[in-house]
Formats: structure tokens, sequence, C-alpha cells
């Protein structure tokens, strides 16, 4: 359940400014500057007052590097949307934790509901989650630490006007907050990347009534080999699940794809891409140099995993210059096969993207020239390893050499506007008689290419 949970990101603003004199000076409630801010009043003076109260004249603010929430005081309603709360983050000068309050706003004003400290070093995160489905959100802080890929997590639960700490013996280089078990509960899924100790993992943490806290529940390995994540969705991953696409960048450069998805008869946190072979090896058929990233690439709100092969070309070619297919993919979750959906050349350098007909599927290959931003089509004989007739050439012109162009010659397809310049995505269309089938209308290629979002 998804609530719009922050209510004064103009408030949440002023906390980017605080200058730090011998102390923790007033903290700058607008924009900032360098000279001396202006003495905080209201609601603002208040808040600044309590952790004021709680650190010391000597702190400063902490400020969380990744997440929806980048303010060191984040302020926000619970679920009811009644009572108003603020988290400051901040650290102590001569502690070597980081301290978290939670103040909540009353009719009389402001007051600290609650202190807490922790062994990190910076904070990772604040996510603002209703873990019980009790209507109230729980707040969720990640704290990172020096030299380590490894973030540990602490969870705070307001409770009749009091603050329970929730400990969570866990570590995770990547947090999502989804339903993916879909039991209309929300699910905390921590996504570990392997360090001297142990491997990578995914695991699922679920509120537990019993415990009162979030444990472990579901777990899988990940991929090893994969030393950073490149892009994490979450999303519809086909055959009815919702599932967390993970693409990754693997030691040698390469990139590769992870599907996690939940078995509610099974119950099972699957991964079926990543395989292991005769050496115990991870293999995964999603492993390609290109840096394409998984997405929607047909609108169909099923996210597509991208394999990626290069396309056939003469022997003596230039390989710099062959184009790549890639071959979008759904998964089946019933027993983790792809299908594809969608066959395209991708051109990332000129931003557009063309599907390949049916019929073009290993009849036609493509060879690019960055130099004069063309790719161009043949029809591919296989038999003597050769090009064939030219069936269609797509160029970018700059706005100023489009000017100057022969149009009447082409097509024009895109006329695209970036950083204050305009180009035009244009082509032209050629005929094959031994290959009818072969041949495509300007109506096609209409339709056929795509800019990339």
């Amino acid at each position: 359940m998804k609530r719009n949970k922050l209510i004064k990101s103009a408030v949440l603003a002023f906390f980017l400014s605080v200058v730090l004199l011998s102390g923790c000076s007033d903290i700058s409630f607008g924009e900032q500057t360098i000279l001396r801010p202006p003495k905080a009043t209201g609601d603002k003076a208040e808040i600044q007052n309590i952790i004021k109260e709680q650190a010391g004249s000597d702190y400063m603010l902490k400020y969380p590097r990744a997440g929806d929430y980048r303010s060191a005081v984040t302020m926000f309603e619970t679920g009811q949307g009644k009572e108003e709360y603020a988290v400051a983050l901040y650290s102590i000068e001569n502690d070597s934790k980081l301290n978290i309050s939670i103040i909540t706003n009353e009719n009389s004003g402001w007051k600290c509901l609650g202190s807490f400290g922790n062994s990190g070093t910076g904070v990772d995160r604040i996510l603002l989650e209703d873990l019980n489905n009790d209507g109230r959100d729980e707040i969720l802080v990640g704290w990172s630490t020096y030299n380590s890929g490894q973030n540990t997590l602490s969870a705070y639960s307001i409770e009749n006007e009091t603050v329970r700490e929730m400990t969570i013996d866990e570590a995770y280089s990547e947090i999502v907050i989804a339903d993916i078990t879909q039991d209309d509960s929300e699910d905390i899924i921590l996504l570990s990347l392997r360090n001297d100790q142990t491997a990578s993992s995914a695991k699922i943490l679920q509120y537990s009534e019993q415990e009162k806290r979030p444990i472990g529940k579901f777990a899988c390995e990940l991929d090893s080999n994969v030393v950073s994540f490149v892009n994490i969705q979450y999303g519809n991953v086909g055959s009815g699940r919702q599932g967390i696409i993970i693409d990754g960048e693997k030691n040698n450069g390469q990139l590769t794809t992870q599907v996690l998805y939940f078995d509610p008869k099974k119950q099972l946190l699957l991964n079926p891409l990543v395989s292991k072979n005769e050496k115990g090896d991870a293999t995964n058929d999603t492993t390609r140099k290109n840096v394409i990233t998984s997405r929607d690439i047909n609108g169909d709100d099923i996210i597509e995993v991208p394999v990626v092969s290069q396309m056939s070309a003469p022997p003596d070619w230039d390989a710099g210059s062959i184009c790549s297919i890639t071959s979008w993919k759904q998964i089946n979750a019933k027993d983790g096969t792809l299908k594809t959906v969608l066959n395209t050349v991708m051109n990332y350098t000129d931003g557009y993207y063309f599907v390949m007909p049916d019929s073009w599927n290993g009849a036609v290959t493509a060879i690019s020239s960055a130099e004069d931003r063309k790719m161009d089509f043949y029809v591919w004989d296989a038999e003597s390893s050769s090009l064939g007739d030219k069936l269609l050439s797509i160029y970018r012109f700059t706005g100023s050499d489009w000017s100057k162009a022969e149009q009447g010659k082409y097509i024009m397809l895109q006329s695209v506007k970036s950083n204050g310049t305009e180009s035009v995505i244009a082509a032209q269309i050629f005929k094959t008689d031994k290959n009818k089938e072969l041949n495509i209308s300007q109506a096609d290629i209409e339709k056929l290419l795509n800019l990339i979002a």
C-alpha cells in the first residue's frame, strides 16, 4: 500500500544548508548562503532546539546518499494522516556513533519521542513503509560503513507515542521494498554482493508478529560474478508475477541480468536465469558486452530482458562496424525459460532503435558507420557469407547538414531536439528483386524506427 508520505518538501530543503563554526550554528531554513543564515522560527526553530537538546552544541547533520528522502530531517505523517513526525539524523563531536531522533508534533508543540545511536559511519537511505499492515509507517534507516559495500538496517516503530527499535540481523548492498510475495504486505528484499565471508544473495524479510520485527523468511543465491548493480527495477515480469530485474556488471565489464520472483506454491524465491556449469561457475545467457539494460521495450507493461548477439558479416569485415541484434525476452515464470518478443538493432550513439521485421531475422544484417552516422541493412547470403542487395539506410543529420541535404532523396522520420540543438533522423529505402519478401515500405519504416527513451 503506497501513500503520499512526504508532506512538507519546502521544509525539508532548509536542512540542506548548515553552517558549522566552532560547533553547530543555527540551521538555515531558506536557500543556501555563504552569509550567516537567518534564525529559524516556528516549527523549524522548535525542531532545531530539540536536536540541540539531544546532541548538545557540537553536532553535524547527516544526509542520506540514496533513496527518495535526502534531507537530514525528514518530516512525514502517519498513514492515518493525523500525527506529524520528524526524523533527524546527526553525529556528535567526539562520538563515533551516528544518531537518529524521532520527534512528534503535538498540540503543545514538538517533542522528542526517542533517540538511538548506531555504529555506522554514514546514512545510506531512509524508508517509510507500513511493514505490519497496521496503517502506520515504520521508519527504516540504512547505515553505511567506510570501506564496505555492505549496509546495515535499523527499523523503528511508533506505538502509543513511544518509539520501539527493532533489530534487523541482515546486511545489504541494495534494498527494495515491495510485495514480491503478493500477500498484501510489504516485503523487505535485501540484495547483497559477495564479500570475503559470504556469496552474493537475495533475502526476503517479513514482519513477524511473534518477534515484533522483520526477520528473514526466504532467500536465494545471486550471481557472485556480479561486482556492482547497474539497474534495479521492480515490476511485472510476466506470467502474472511481480519481480525484481537486476542488471549487474561483472568484473570483466560485461553486463548480465537476473530476474527474481516468488513462487507461492513452492514457497521459494527464484532466480532462474542463473545456472552453474560442470565446474560450478555461474552461467547466464543474458551476459553481454553492450551496456543495454532491461526495460519495457514494447509498451506491454512487462519488463523485457535483453540478450545481445552480433549479426552476420563477411569474414574480412571490420568487427567494430558490425551491428548487434538485441532480442528482448520475457521470462516464463512457470519454467524459468525466456521467450523472444521483439528483435531490435539499437543505436545508442544516435538515440534510436530499429525493430527487425520477422521476415528479416536471420536473412538481413546491418553495418554501421559512426563517422557518417549511418546504418545500412543488407540481404545476407549465408551460403557465400556475403552481403546481398541493400534494403535500407538510416541517417542522423545535424540540423545544419539536413538544411543543406537534398531532402527529396530521404524520408524524414524524426526531428529531435536535445540540449538546444536539433537533428533529423531520415532514411532511404531500396528494393531487391531477388528477395522481394524482404522489401519494406515507407509506412513500415515509420512504425519500425523508434527513439530510445
